[in-house]
């Protein structure tokens, strides 16, 4: 809402200023181009007559008298020279006395831009029969107004009643936008029934409409991603009974057959096992996508779970080694401890499968920008960089995990795939990167409990 209420104010501010400078510029102007400055010229013959006439029957004293007095009109000021060309008053701008020496007879002088709008100059006669020189000054009304103030005044007001006008602007065009963001990021975080508010569908604009479109595509993603879940349930399910009833056979055939056939029936129980896992760890996907409840989430101290993490890789393959390091400030973290040493088992036994025989895969653990960050880290071939954020996609394997396939591994491309659920079921984030000195480096980030 700042960007947004920043350029309505700019937009305002900038409109009122060019408004302000036309209008100050045509007032200036006006009398020039409407005749009035011939309007303001002729209420001189009143003034001059009143002068001549006082003047001729109180002479210079009571003459002075009468121009003082013109110090009270706010717009018109009078002065008189004696003919000698010295003034009766003791203070007359330069402007004036410029125009009353001028050599230019008796023509009216007319500035639109000046202070002194209209000079005017006339010859007015005592009675002792002296003749003195009379100018008219007629001001500028910016002048009257005293400009300064009134423009200080002005941009004052003109600052708050457009900050009031922009405030409320602003959040009328963006209180859509800002709901349509709170529930697009409610949205993408699993919140599938997200939806606008029925204020912002009734809008009859541009925002109501996209209101309304973004409703109706949230509701068909809804259903697709409702109608695949419930398809991979349904499918994952159904397999189970047949798979049973192929173990019960498979057994029931050991039993009639000859030692020639054994090799063939062994396979057959090795690939019915790779189907039950892989049905398994489709299930736990189908699980992780659509669970919500976070009631029996728990502080979770991921230095004893990634502790029991390595202390069971250990066991399973005692040839392999594993070095752990913790540091002493890791936090704990709000979630599902269960969970947690299910991604970080997952990709350790990843990493456990690719790094070359005699190295090590190495698993860390430390706080990093307000974050518990968890690295663990292979020395095997790596993989193209290309295929980094494809192997947290369900069913994409490297190319090595195929050859490994055929040697009695699982290899389903779902591990990594699952870790990746999880990780961001507690709203963090894991990264795939190739090490420099080579190897694969998985690096989670996850937020700690506060």
């Amino acid at each position: 809402m700042r960007g947004v209420f920043l350029k309505i104010y700019l937009a305002f501010m900038v409109t009122a200023v060019i408004t302000a400078t036309v209008t100050l510029v045509l007032a200036a102007y006006y009398r020039q181009w409407s005749n009035d400055s011939t309007n303001l010229i002729a209420p001189t013959g009143g003034y001059i007559s009143a002068a001549e006439l006082i003047l001729q029957q109180g002479g210079e004293p009571l003459l002075l008298e009468w121009l003082l007095r013109f110090d009270r009109h706010p717009s018109v000021n009078a002065y008189v020279f004696d003919d000698q060309g010295l003034s009766l008053l003791p203070v007359v701008p330069q402007r004036v006395m410029d125009y009353a020496y001028s050599p230019d007879t008796y023509e009216a002088r007319i500035n639109p831009l000046g202070r002194s709008e209209i000079l005017v100059k006339a010859p007015i006669e005592s009675a002792e029969g002296r003749v003195y020189l009379l100018v008219v000054e007629f001001l500028h009304p910016l002048v009257v107004f005293n400009l300064p103030a009134y423009l200080g005044w002005g941009l004052l007001a003109s600052l708050l009643l457009f900050a009031i006008w922009g405030l409320i602007l602003s959040g009328y065009l963006t209180r859509p936008v800002r709901y349509m963001q709170k529930t697009v990021q409610a949205f993408a975080s699993g919140d599938w029934t997200a939806r606008m508010d029925l204020r912002s569908l009734k809008r009859r604009d541009e925002l109501g409409e996209l209101s309304r479109e973004f409703n109706h595509m949230a509701s068909y993603i809804e259903r697709l991603i409702h109608d695949q879940r419930q398809l991979v349930s349904d499918v994952s399910h159904e397999l189970r009974s047949p798979l049973a009833r192929t173990t019960v056979a498979l057994e029931l055939a050991r039993l009639d057959a000859v030692p020639e056939q054994e090799e063939h029936l062994d396979r057959i129980e090795l690939e019915t096992q790779r189907l039950n896992d892989m049905i398994e760890d489709l299930l736990n996907m189908a699980k992780l996508e659509t669970q919500q409840d976070h009631s029996h989430w728990r502080h979770v101290d991921c230095g004893q779970v990634l502790n029991q993490v390595v202390e069971d890789a250990r066991f399973e393959r005692q040839e392999s080694i594993i070095n752990l390091t913790l540091a002493s400030d890791l936090k704990t973290v709000f979630g599902d401890s269960k969970l947690l040493q299910s991604a970080f088992e997952n990709i350790t036994r990843n990493a456990l499968l690719h790094t070359h025989v005699g190295t090590s895969v190495d698993v860390s653990a430390r706080m990093r920008d307000g974050m518990l960050r968890v690295v663990i880290r292979d020395h095997g071939p790596g993989v193209p960089e290309d295929k980094l954020e494809d192997l947290l996609r369900p069913f994409v394997r490297a190319e090595g995990a195929r050859e490994r396939l055929g040697q009695g591994h699982r290899g389903f491309g779902l591990g990594l795939a699952i870790a990746h659920r999880v990780i961001s079921h507690h709203r963090g984030r894991i990264r795939l990167l190739n090490h420099r000195e080579g190897g694969l480096m998985a690096i989670i980030d996850l937020p700690p409990d506060v």
